[in-house]
């Protein structure tokens, strides 16, 4: 593995260094659109997150769940404010949080990979309001999206959920919490997280540019043709496995049918692409590897495809 990403990163390197111009143009792409749409939706739920851990207020608001949390899932109750919150703001909020609680002995680690199976999720925001009115041009089929993600992340933590968590799992908050977190410090975390996820969206769009321009995906894209899949279709999907938002917008343009159109879209949201990974697992490193992660996304896909293809049948 290290030998091949050696590689890699020197194919990288020669790649840039023969086209800079190129290369500047993408990663100023990237930064616009870290700046115009990942700053100002994800830092203002970084911090307020951030201050409502440090201040341990997640004991109050999962006590609300926190049964039905700890019976459906074998969690600790206060997975359910990572779960609420990550279905509200989206990704890869829900992985910071777990981390955040990881890291301040809230969830023991094997708890924390059950939690990741139903709180890696996208957010209205980008599924109702992007995709569904943005790119489909019907806020119905966003809200089937929507419906169909967040039952699949549901369905696929009683997949994960395995052995109940021990009688003393450490989600009630003691004194030892960062009851004293300022304001400032909080601000400085989170705006380190954005910045660090900044940097991540940069090096994706440089990787899918390189991989555009050296034709890498050509031979699948050559055999899904032969099985009767259309090129056009199958550049969308693998455009979409390692960026989703570029994904959905190709598969949106597309001459197919609503239908065909919600239920592709509707798998490029769930299983999140390789951008999205990258971000989460810049959070998770300490609970989890990218193996792992990726197959509790490729499950989340096939749930929330079924489910999607299922509503969409009566509903569009």
């Amino acid at each position: 593995m290290k030998k091949f990403l050696s590689i890699a990163i020197i194919v990288i390197l020669i790649a840039i260094i023969a086209s800079p111009t190129t290369y500047i143009d993408v990663c100023f792409d990237a930064i616009t659109v870290w700046a115009t749409v990942l700053l100002p939706s994800l830092l203002p739920f970084f911090i307020f997150t951030k201050l409502l851990t440090s201040l341990g207020y997640v004991k109050n608001v999962s006590n609300c769940f926190g049964k039905l949390m700890y019976k459906t899932y074998h969690t600790p109750p206060i997975s359910s404010y990572a779960f609420i919150m990550s279905i509200l703001t989206g990704y890869p909020v829900g992985s910071k949080l777990i981390a955040d609680l990881y890291h301040n002995n809230m969830l023991s680690k094997e708890d924390a990979k059950k939690c990741i199976a139903f709180t890696s999720n996208s957010g209205p925001m980008f599924i109702v309001g992007s995709v569904g009115v943005g790119m489909l041009l019907s806020a119905q089929t966003g809200y089937i999206l929507y419906a169909s993600h967040i039952v699949g992340a549901l369905i696929n933590g009683l997949l994960y959920r395995g052995k109940k968590c021990k009688d003393d799992a450490p989600y009630i908050i003691e004194n030892n919490n960062n009851n004293d977190a300022t304001l400032s410090s909080c601000v400085m975390d989170s705006i380190f997280s954005v910045l660090l996820i900044g940097g991540i969206v940069a090096v994706a769009f440089i990787i899918i540019e390189i991989l555009n321009n050296l034709n890498v995906f050509y031979p699948i894209v050559y055999i899904l043709q032969k099985i009767g899949i259309d090129a056009n279709i199958s550049t969308g999907i693998l455009g979409g496995m390692l960026e989703i938002t570029k994904g959905c917008i190709d598969i949106s343009s597309l001459s197919l049918s609503l239908y065909s159109k919600t239920v592709i879209c509707s798998a490029i949201i769930s299983f999140g692409g390789i951008s999205t990974t990258m971000q989460s697992m810049a959070f998770l490193k300490d609970i989890t590897g990218y193996g792992y992660f990726i197959k509790q996304k490729t499950t989340h896909m096939i749930f929330s495809t079924i489910i999607c293809a299922v509503l969409s049948i009566a509903l569009i």
